[in-house]
């Protein structure tokens, strides 16, 4: 299996709180006093991709790939294309 792809739990645990808590998803912080665990990852592995990516952009190439796929409809409809 490849090695990304394994679940490994995180979690760290706070002192002052007694507190134990997974830092992915709390932006790499505890959750009641702030403190930061060193080496902790801020997301998880799918949402730190899925921030990386200009989902404006993605989205107006899907409009566009509609938008001709229609045009290509009407066209053969219209009898343009054969």
């Amino acid at each position: 299996m490849i090695a990304w792809l394994r679940h490994r739990p995180v979690t760290a645990h706070c002192e002052a709180d007694r507190w134990r808590f997974d830092p992915r998803y709390t932006q790499g912080r505890c959750p009641i006093c702030g403190w930061k665990p060193e080496g902790a990852p801020d997301a998880p592995r799918w949402l730190a991709i899925a921030n990386r990516w200009d989902w404006e952009m993605l989205g107006l190439l899907l409009l566009a790939d509609v938008l001709v796929l229609l045009g290509l409809i009407v066209a053969h409809a219209a009898g343009i294309l054969r």
